[in-house]
């Protein structure tokens, strides 16, 4: 008699489940389907001292740097990317204040985007960090994207012979994405 009540209470939970009601399922809803991710990459980090830059002259002193970004020419990148944050973080343990220049660059060396950070003077004993953030959308976002590369200069408005110091960099870019069908 147990076997029986179990076998019929089983029954009965099928055959509800089997009846329920269900709404007609719209597959065309798909191309309605919007997904939007963020992406955090590590940009450019270096950690340079007095010897690592080059005299131009007798008041200025320079560091330079080039790295290629193909990825923002490919298709997929120019046609998701709707927003790049970067985030710079110097510590400057030079007695003198320097500038980082980002000058991004198509194939033909021609600037597309740029910026200039100005960096804090700082001594051995107390670093100084210097934050910023740049925030590239809209307009600025369509000629950064033609952007194949980005050269970076460090600069000193001042010799830096027989003075010692350390310049650390850290940089981040973050991409925002929206993936439509």
């Amino acid at each position: 008699m147990k076997n029986n009540l179990h076998l019929l209470f089983l029954i009965a939970v099928i055959v509800f489940f089997y009846s329920a009601c269900v709404k007609d399922t719209d597959f065309d809803q798909t191309d309605d389907i919007v997904l939007e991710t963020v992406l955090e990459l590590d940009f450019i980090f270096f950690d340079i001292n007095s010897q690592n830059f080059t005299d131009l002259g007798v008041n200025n002193t320079i560091i330079s740097d080039t790295t290629n970004l193909d990825f923002l020419g490919s298709e997929a990148a120019s046609e998701n990317i709707i927003r790049v944050d970067f985030y710079f973080r110097n510590t400057n343990s030079f007695p003198v204040s320097l500038e980082s220049q980002y000058q991004f660059l198509n194939d033909n060396n021609e600037i597309k985007y740029e910026l200039t950070i100005p960096i804090q003077d700082g001594n051995i004993n107390n670093p100084v960090v210097t934050e910023f953030t740049e925030i590239i959308e809209n307009n600025d976002l369509i000629d950064f994207m033609m952007a194949t590369k980005v050269v970076v200069n460090t600069i000193a408005n001042t010799s830096l012979n027989n003075i010692d110091g350390n310049l650390d960099l850290q940089s981040k870019a973050t991409y925002y994405l929206r993936l439509e069908q």
